[in-house]
């Protein structure tokens, strides 16, 4: 299933209006409902709605290791969370709704957490079953958020197989949906029967042929929904940003070997017997590394964020793309300040940048529209499989670069970003698209809370 990241955003905004009535999705809210084992009474809870006796324990562990500022008051609750009913436990849903509503922690936790827990697993049942279009995806992700899965039981009333069998994609679409809308309006249970304004959305959807999303808004529940993109954020300097920092998680496992075999090079010289990774703190290595290709004032950049909005952040991996260097050699620097190791790697810049397409960039812009590569530092966030396979959300941090999510500028593979005999690579859009053999080494490397510097001295 390849999504564009506005096809992303419609299916995730569409999903939040279906589940809290708003557009971004309430972090905070609770809902009790009869939909329990043996439809007992539960807490839903969170932007997309988890049940106490589905994925809430999940997520509330992952909130409580975060250190957000309700982490140690909700940390009891984690072993009791679909083992005790805590559905009138007042002290646990104030605890949630405060989360919920006051910390960009939870916020944070619960983006990710709705990601894994839902999104992925909902692409990986539309691949497995031959699913391609957009609003195929919308009507999974759905049943996902809604049921926790496809019912095999509704799968069964109807006579067309999945895309995957032969079937008609567009024909199985329109006959779950149309079995789901009867299941849902004639159950036995009073709740949800009123929820079936999803899939008379949805059936409205398919029958005015909108399987790619062309026609906009998508009216959800009575709430209009396009792919325009948040409120223009402050222009500051420097805008922190809302993750925190116990949110930066330690990407990959290591052995202790790693830390007396693997020696850090320093100035660009042979690694040196005396000098070990071990010996030195991350961000000493961090610029012992920028120092041995040239890059230290983009490093010294980043540290300088981090200290100021981030302090605590002591992430594995930060990358520095060097535009200062031709788009034909590796420019794309990044550095694991756990062994003291860095790997070089193609990078593009957009179109607007190099006009004349002689492999420098040369004019960096913000500007929706400009496909210019923007300047300055981004938070490396949540991946999502688009129309170049696997990208990463990247968050621009500085004036300069504000407008990065607007525009949809993230970091993905391209077959135009390949190794040239001096000539330049391809170019992008704004995005800085990297070689796809090179998207498992960087993207699961960066994403969830490093830092990335598109500079140029």
């Amino acid at each position: 299933m390849k999504l564009t990241s506005e096809q992303r955003l419609i299916c995730e905004r569409v999903i939040n209006v279906f589940e809290t009535g708003t557009i971004k999705g309430k972090y905070g809210a609770i809902s009790i409902y009869h939909d329990g084992p043996g439809e007992i009474r539960q807490i839903t809870y969170g932007r997309s709605q988890t049940t106490e006796y589905g994925n809430l324990r999940q997520l509330v562990d992952m909130y409580a290791s975060a250190g957000g500022t309700y982490s140690d008051d909700l940390k009891p609750y984690v072993k009791m969370i679909g083992n005790v009913a805590l559905v009138d436990n007042d002290t646990f849903k104030t605890l949630l709704r405060r989360a919920g509503n006051e910390d960009p922690v939870m916020h944070a936790t619960q983006d990710k957490f709705f990601d894994i827990a839902y999104f992925q697993p909902a692409v990986k049942w539309a691949d497995a079953n031959g699913f391609t279009l957009p609003l195929s995806m919308l009507v999974i992700y759905d049943s996902f958020i809604h049921s926790g899965e496809i019912f095999d039981f509704l799968r069964s009333r109807y006579p067309e197989p999945t895309p995957k069998k032969g079937g008609d994609e567009k024909t199985w679409i329109l006959q779950y949906v149309d079995v789901r809308n009867k299941w849902l309006t004639t159950h036995s249970n009073p709740e949800l029967p009123p929820t079936a304004y999803r899939t008379r959305d949805l059936l409205r959807e398919i029958k005015r042929g909108n399987w790619d999303f062309s026609f906009l808004p998508i009216i959800a529940n009575g709430t209009p929904v396009d792919d325009s993109a948040a409120p223009t954020p402050l222009k500051l300097p420097a805008m922190p940003k809302v993750a925190p920092d116990d949110l930066v998680p330690f990407l990959g496992e290591f052995e202790d070997a790693d830390l007396t075999t693997r020696i850090m090079a320093i100035g660009g010289e042979r690694p040196a017997d005396t000098v070990l990774a071990a010996t030195l703190d991350r961000t000493s290595i961090l610029r012992q590394l920028a120092a041995s290709v040239g890059v230290t004032p983009a490093a010294d950049r980043l540290i300088a964020y981090r200290d100021a909005y981030r302090p605590n952040s002591d992430p594995r991996y930060w990358a520095v793309v060097n535009f200062d260097l031709h788009s034909a050699k590796p420019r794309l620097f990044l550095f694991d300040c756990v062994v003291g190791a860095l790997t070089k790697h193609l990078c593009a810049h957009g179109k607007g940048s190099d006009p004349g397409h002689d492999g420098m960039a040369d004019i960096f812009s913000n500007k929706d529209g400009s496909n210019c590569t923007s300047l300055g530092i981004y938070y490396c966030d949540v991946t999502y499989i688009g129309g170049h396979g696997k990208s990463l959300y990247l968050d621009g941090l500085e004036a300069n670069n504000s407008n990065a999510r607007r525009r949809h500028i993230v970091m993905h593979g391209a077959e135009y970003v390949a190794p040239t005999q001096g000539s330049p690579i391809g170019r992008s859009l704004g995005c800085p698209a990297i070689e796809m053999s090179d998207v498992e080494k960087i993207i699961p490397a960066l994403m969830g809370g490093s830092l990335l510097i598109h500079w140029k001295s």
